[in-house]
């Protein structure tokens, strides 16, 4: 089935729905159906249909995602390119990809034009600028809607054909442009919401970039259930956004480890009572179980749900219910009804559960490749058609999986393979620490030594000698960081999670400064 008869159907059946609601904004399905099959009319008029290639370089706003079903209804493929990459990243993404047409806002056409970034021949817009066009082709939403007609067939793709083209965030490296299938998609959206158990009943409140997938999965679960998406203003300002999940009535939110403890640290959340919101959804990394607690005290009655999963699987690999959360707060839950996952050692052989080796995945839900096609001789697919992740974890004898960090991330000191997870585990269980990040430096005796940066709990003091003696009643002397240095804050990502190349540099800084007071 082609992702866009998914709205077709919700229209079929909900035509007055809410489909999507913006600050000051909303469309039913009906509506969003109407102007959808008028972009894809008008991109048949400009040569554009299945094979071709449509990049979308624009901010979470309603005429995006008509853009974006109207790609979809035209049979091209969306790429998704994040909108807050610099100038030169985008350039590289275009220039892999090669789209034939690019959406853009005001504002990212400007911040181009400025950079005199080349661009596709063909640009699509919400409204007509009030300056000369210059030399591309623009196209306008408003006049869409007004001229198109509706009466034309969708073209059909196969099941098979790419939909969605993800540019990953790139933090260690070049950014790989993900290609996911329609298959992909909805395979892993009804194998998610089997267990997750959304009606056409509930709603969720949106936060994240659509670029991301996680933003992309709850965009199209929705558009699936003819159930209604609202979204945020941002997460800029956090009590904002405790504020939109009171005032929407939504059912649902789902975010990062990194939305969750900023609400439970600098909001109101924790006295606040929201009694339409059944769930939350906790993804892109794992939570501290003292913040599942948390969490947990501040939303009394809705549920936690915990996934893991990477943009390269759709992205769900396997999820943990309501009920294990709190029970088993290491863990990231059970293979996703359809996903096989397995744990491999350094030679490709099979772990037992307890063993701790590379986490790989198989099923119907992983990608279809990279762009750049080098899916295999990277290694990211094998010769058996498993994602290998690049995360380490475990399986126990329950089945359920819990991750202990990159592989890639692997420090090797004094002969032992050392994962930071386990280190970070036992320093992120001290009450005065809040978050931590270990990995290893050079060191010419050791190989790499082990060391870590720290952010303590507000108005807490701990001495870093005192947190090598409290890892030393959890961990041999091999494993304990050799240095900790205290930090006011962890570099992150774009998406939230710990930017370890960056804490490198820092913990740098620190020692420098400290040399030199």
């Amino acid at each position: 089935m082609p992702l866009y008869d998914l709205i077709a159907a919700s229209a079929e059946r909900f035509p007055q729905k809410p489909a999507l609601m913006f600050p000051g904004q909303s469309i039913s399905f009906g509506d969003l159906d109407m102007q959808s099959r008028k972009v894809a009319a008008h991109f048949k008029k400009l040569g554009i249909g299945p094979g071709a290639r449509v990049a979308i370089l624009h901010e979470n706003t309603l005429a995006a995602v008509v853009f974006f079903w109207g790609i979809l209804g035209s049979g091209a493929q969306v790429v998704d390119v994040p909108s807050l990459a610099g100038i030169e990243t985008i350039e590289t993404i275009l220039g892999e990809c090669k789209p034939v047409a690019i959406v853009m806002s005001a504002h990212q056409r400007q911040r181009l034009m400025r950079a005199r970034a080349s661009l596709p021949g063909i640009v699509l817009m919400e409204s007509a600028l009030p300056e000369s066009s210059g030399s591309y082709s623009y196209h306008f939403l408003n006049e869409i809607v007004s001229a198109e007609r509706t009466h034309d067939e969708l073209p059909r793709v196969q099941d098979c054909s790419v939909a969605l083209i993800i540019y990953t965030s790139g933090s260690t490296g070049r950014p790989k442009g993900v290609m996911l299938s329609h298959r992909n998609l909805l395979a892993n959206i009804y194998s998610a919401n089997s267990l997750v158990g959304l009606t056409s009943d509930d709603s969720i409140l949106v936060v994240v970039p659509l670029h991301f997938v996680h933003g992309r999965m709850q965009l199209i679960t929705h558009a699936l259930l003819g159930a209604t998406t609202v979204f945020s203003r941002g997460f800029q300002f956090p009590q904002e956004v405790v504020n939109e999940l009171e005032s929407s009535r939504v059912t649902g939110f789902s975010g990062t480890p990194y939305h969750f403890s900023t609400l439970l640290q600098r909001t109101d959340v924790a006295t606040r009572r929201f009694p339409d919101l059944r769930y939350v959804l906790i993804t892109g990394g794992a939570m501290h179980p003292e913040g599942l607690l948390n969490l947990s005290k501040a939303l009394p009655g809705v549920e936690i749900h915990v996934a893991y999963g990477q943009t390269e699987a759709s992205p769900r690999i396997t999820y943990l219910g309501p009920l294990e959360v709190l029970s088993n707060p290491q863990s990231c839950g059970r293979p996703l009804p359809g996903v096989l996952v397995e744990i491999i050692g350094e030679d490709g052989s099979q772990l037992v559960p307890g063993m701790i080796g590379e986490i790989v995945a198989s099923g119907a839900n992983i990608m279809c490749g990279y762009v750049s096609g080098d899916e295999i001789s990277s290694g990211k697919i094998d010769s058996f058609g498993r994602l290998h992740t690049g995360d380490i974890g475990r399986i126990d004898h329950h089945g359920c999986l819990s991750l202990l960090g990159r592989k890639s991330n692997l420090i090797k000191s004094a002969g032992e393979r050392v994962f930071p997870g386990e280190v970070e585990s036992v320093l992120d269980a001290h009450p005065a620490v809040r978050e931590s990040a270990v990995f290893g430096v050079p060191d010419p005796i050791l190989g790499e030594k082990i060391v870590a940066c720290v952010v303590l709990e507000p108005e807490t003091s701990v001495q870093t000698d005192a947190l090598r003696t409290y890892c030393l009643q959890f961990l041999p002397l091999v494993r304990t960081p050799r240095e900790i240095r205290i930090a006011a804050r962890l570099p992150k990502t774009e998406s939230g999670k710990i930017d370890r190349r960056r804490v490198e540099e820092h913990f740098q800084e620190l020692a420098m400064a400290k040399a030199h007071p």
